[in-house]
């Protein structure tokens, strides 16, 4: 059996964890498999050239396109997906995707697959504000698509969804699998991790030697503000760069080496934070954002929200086995 694994865009590092996850949950399910990963990246970069452009008075006055943000705008149907040239038996789209701008990037090359009959699997799906327009968007999606297996990655997700299919789970984040996909070395000394670029680092009594990942090492194609810019918009008092020990990597490998090695990480960032945990060390999350629901569904030992705190390694060993089942179940119905 061949497997597509339809990886996202890494100009945000932690979407890198999930399809790291994504991947080692795969070879868990169907050791015997050929799995072909592939970049979601040419849509990323079609979609914010859309919306660019929609963005230019001369366009708009020009009448160039009226809906800069249909996922069937010509723009996003122009790209081409390295997955549009290779046979397979089934393809995989894992992460936070039940929301418009992941459809809206994607729906073209989900589209093409479909019209070859190769099925589309979820995994460790999730929304992100759960409104009655993104439930409309993901319906409709589904329909159009013929979606009929979803393993979600929180409670919502499971509730909110789980009419729309014919196999459901209610599963974990896929990036709970980046121990069975890499294992850093140990550090050669403690720090502590703070990675925030949505508010401001918290004072933190007795921290030690402190490391500071951006998780935007990619600039946005087109001119879309990340990483520095972004920190600027959002009225951040400290420039990234005026802080010490600064990090910013192009390697996935990089980051989970800080998060399996650090004392405590503090984040308003989930994919800084489940890694942390994944590797059996103590986290803190510091933001508001449904998103943040999927810690319901893992095994923590206290509330993340308001200490460091870890996970209960026993059962998150148990939540990946029986995810694994789950997905191998999923995959008969539509194989």
């Amino acid at each position: 059996m061949r497997i597509l694994l339809l990886r996202t865009w890494t100009t945000n590092i932690g979407n890198g964890f999930i399809d790291y996850g994504a991947k080692a949950m795969l070879e868990r399910a169907f050791p015997d498999a050929e799995i072909v990963e592939t970049g979601g990246y040419p849509n990323h970069a079609a979609d914010t050239a859309a919306l660019w452009r929609g963005t230019r008075k001369f366009e708009r006055m020009a009448g160039r396109g009226a809906d800069y943000e249909s996922p069937t705008h010509q723009i996003r149907q122009n790209v081409l997906n390295v997955s549009e040239l290779i046979d397979a038996d089934l393809a995989v789209l894992p992460g936070c995707v039940l929301s418009r701008p992941t459809f809206r990037k994607y729906f073209d090359t989900l589209t093409r697959l479909r019209e070859r009959d190769i099925p589309i699997v979820i995994i460790g799906g999730g929304g992100e504000e759960y409104d009655e327009a993104e439930r409309k968007d993901v319906e409709a999606v589904f329909d159009a698509l013929d979606i009929e297996v979803l393993l979600t990655r929180d409670r919502t997700a499971y509730e909110e969804y789980g009419d729309l299919v014919e196999y459901l789970y209610d599963g974990i984040d896929c990036s709970l699998f980046l121990g069975d996909a890499h294992q850093p070395p140990e550090a050669n000394r403690e720090f502590d991790v703070h990675t925030f670029d949505k508010g401001e680092e918290p004072d933190v009594d007795g921290a030690s030697t402190i490391i500071r990942p951006d998780h935007a090492p990619f600039d946005e194609p087109y001119h879309f503000p990340v990483g520095e810019r972004a920190r600027e918009l959002l009225g951040l008092e400290t420039p990234l760069f005026e802080a010490e020990n600064v990090f910013v990597s192009d390697m996935v490998t990089d980051y989970l080496f800080l998060y399996a090695n650090a004392d405590v990480v503090r984040s308003d960032r989930i994919h800084a934070c489940l890694p942390a945990l994944t590797y059996g060390n103590r986290a803190q999350f510091y933001f508001d954002t449904p998103r943040a629901n999927l810690f319901d569904r893992v095994p923590i030992e206290g509330d993340v929200t308001s200490e460091p705190v870890r996970f209960d390694m026993d059962e998150l060993e148990r939540e990946k086995d029986e995810q694994v089942e789950a997905l191998e179940e999923g995959v008969t119905t539509v194989l």
